[in-house]
């Protein structure tokens, strides 16, 4: 009896919501049973490569409220941040941002790692596919596995018992180690190989190494500069109304 009522009501439901429709000329779609929880929308965060900001303003400009959007650049960190719809608790957020590559990483360079000259030989091992020949990555891995350092010393000390006193240490290594070499990798994650100019330090105290390539801080400073700016450019010629604020 209560199966019969129920499907009464629900054809009664069905025949007044098709005269409404066959009036107002709408569709309505009508579904049995348990429906769907509502669930908050979720906002929108990722993170890419430096031009992700320019690509999601490209592809989603006529979504975008301008006057509710802005874009944070920080080249120290070197990234670039796309917020839209700012005042709301769903804003979405874009980041890109430049990422020294793996092989960057793992050489150690300007990072200011040091390391023993036999641990520096292993390294150089495993990563002489960068060198210009494999040759030359041998042979300065053999150099530092008999790494061989000539070290003199003076020391001076004066005291004329006035309050003066002097302290001096002049220390002079000699050492069978190049004073650089060349590898080619890229700078940047995803960024075409460059061949740059490292330079091999030795710490004055406990002799460990450690790899410096001014060129290659050069190069970041100035591929940060020309990445990011790019950005910007292809973001301004999308939305030009969009603010863009330097950290």
């Amino acid at each position: 009896m209560k199966e019969q009522q129920r499907k009464s009501a629900e054809q009664r439901a069905i025949e007044k919501l098709t005269e409404l429709n066959t009036e107002e000329g709408q569709e309505t779609i009508i579904r049995f049973g348990d429906a769907l929880p509502l669930k908050e929308p979720k906002a929108v965060s990722i993170s890419g490569t430096i031009d992700a900001p320019a690509r999601w303003v490209e592809k989603r400009k006529d979504d975008i409220v301008s006057a509710d959007a802005h874009v944070l650049v920080d080249r120290d960190k070197m990234s670039i941040t796309l917020k839209t719809d700012e005042n709301s608790a769903y804003s979405d957020q874009i980041i890109g941002t430049l990422t020294l590559s793996s092989e960057m990483q793992e050489f150690g360079i300007n990072t200011g790692e040091s390391m023993s000259c036999f641990d520096m030989a292993d390294r150089i091992k495993q990563l002489r596919s960068y060198f210009e020949t494999t040759q030359t990555a041998m042979k300065l891995v053999t150099e530092l596995r008999n790494f061989k350092a000539k070290v003199d010393k003076e020391l001076e000390l004066s005291d004329d018992k006035r309050g003066n006193r002097r302290g001096l240490v002049a220390q002079t290594v000699d050492s069978n180690l190049p004073e650089s070499f060349k590898i080619e990798l890229p700078i940047f994650k995803g960024m075409p190989k460059v061949t740059i100019e490292v330079e091999v330090e030795i710490n004055p105290n406990d002799l460990s190494c450690t790899l410096v390539s001014p060129e290659a801080h050069d190069i970041v400073l100035k591929e940060r500069d020309i990445h990011m700016d790019a950005v910007l450019e292809r973001i301004k010629e999308a939305a030009p109304a969009i603010v863009i604020i330097e950290q």
